[in-house]
């Protein structure tokens, strides 16, 4: 026998020798005998309360658990109201503010299903690379053509194609992780673009079928779970009380900094009238008019929200960012998602059947757990 000092007993833990066999003696029934039966009769009772205590504590929490799944009632509660809805036809350029979206298996219709295609890297081009993109404008025409306006350019007119042309193959680009499919625009399109921005670029369409699964990990499975161009989910979700709450902040900041605009941070639906800045982060399931959505998970930022969206000037301060980090980062906001120097602003959404619509001034609503016990 093998005594082993505890400095929480009064008796030593005696453990017994092992045996040299070529099976670990761990695995045998007869081992675990003889060490019970070898311990004084502290060491048991002390074990035994210790494992009573333990099952008494993990009962009693299931039991909790139990309990309050079948008290539970879902309920609907109002949240705020929806005051803008935004869209940008290609990836990363000037963004259009509409009067409502028609939703379909990607998300907003006419949302990020045109994007740039770098010719050297064959990756896609955002304004983290080139931040004049925000200057490009997109305006949606009668018949389904595209208007585009850059300052110094004259305008151009691109009537999409959403099928190769016989001399043209499918292209394929890097979307982040994902490898995905796009219809060249053609060799017009693309030379006004490169002009203005000084960079062999293309400009890619979604086929008829696109094909870009969202996250299984964040998407819930009543969703579509598919994306188009945009960084990951279908839609993005800010309130303006969370906006006002940062300018708030950015106002004391050293040096102090003017007001941003929500355009700096792109998103689809903008809510007011909610209770608290970032009341978003405890949504879990919302309904908007007739659509029923997900909140899938805090919306990490790059460097875009530090470009000036008219000029495409950066911050000499890195703000937002710099500001988001006191109080929005990673561990701030116990996101799931991310690196812990990234900061979060505003909620991926997931809706969950196509064919819906959206409208400005359509009620915003969350589904709370309500208990008998709570107010």
């Amino acid at each position: 026998l093998t005594e082993v000092t505890s400095p929480t007993l009064s008796h030593p833990f005696i453990l017994p020798a092992m045996a040299s066999s070529p099976s670990s003696p761990y695995l045998e029934l007869e081992y675990w005998q003889k060490l019970w039966s070898s311990q004084p009769e502290e060491v048991t009772r002390g074990i035994k309360i210790s494992a009573g205590v333990a099952v008494g504590a993990a009962a009693a929490y299931f039991s909790f658990q139990l309990l309050k799944k079948a008290l539970g009632k879902e309920v609907w509660e109002k949240v705020g109201v929806v005051s803008s809805l935004h869209i940008y036809p290609i990836k990363s350029c000037k963004g259009i503010s509409v009067e409502q979206i028609q939703l379909d298996k990607y998300g907003a219709v006419n949302d990020r299903r045109f994007m740039l295609q770098c010719q050297e890297s064959k990756r896609f081009v955002t304004q983290r690379q080139e931040p004049a993109m925000c200057k490009i404008k997109a305006i949606l025409l009668k018949g389904g053509s595209i208007q585009l306006s850059a300052p110094g350019m004259d305008d151009y007119v691109v009537k999409p194609r959403f099928t190769p042309a016989p001399d043209t193959d499918l292209v394929g680009v890097c979307v982040w992780d994902d490898y995905v499919e796009g219809v060249d625009q053609g060799a017009g399109v693309a030379a006004w673009l490169s002009m203005f921005l000084g960079k062999d670029v293309k400009l890619l369409g979604m086929g008829p079928d696109f094909d870009r699964p969202t996250s299984k990990k964040y998407t819930p499975k009543q969703s579509p779970a598919q994306a188009a161009y945009s960084d990951g989910f279908p839609l993005l979700l800010i309130s303006n009380a969370s906006l006002a709450d940062l300018n708030g902040k950015l106002s004391t900041a050293t040096p102090p900094s003017s007001p941003l605009p929500m355009d700096r941070f792109r998103p689809n639906i903008v809510v007011d009238d909610v209770t608290c800045p970032f009341a978003e982060d405890t949504w879990t399931r919302i309904r908007i008019g007739d659509q029923e959505m997900a909140v899938a998970k805090p919306c990490s930022r790059c460097k875009v929200p530090t470009t000036d969206q008219e000029t495409g000037e950066r911050s000499a301060e890195n703000e937002p960012t710099k500001t988001l980090s006191t109080y929005r980062s990673k561990a701030h906001v116990k996101a799931p998602c991310g690196d812990k120097v990234d900061v979060f602003f505003g909620q991926n959404v997931c809706h969950f059947s196509p064919g819906g619509v959206v409208k400005v001034k359509d009620e915003v609503w969350a589904m709370r757990i309500r208990y008998p016990w709570s107010a």
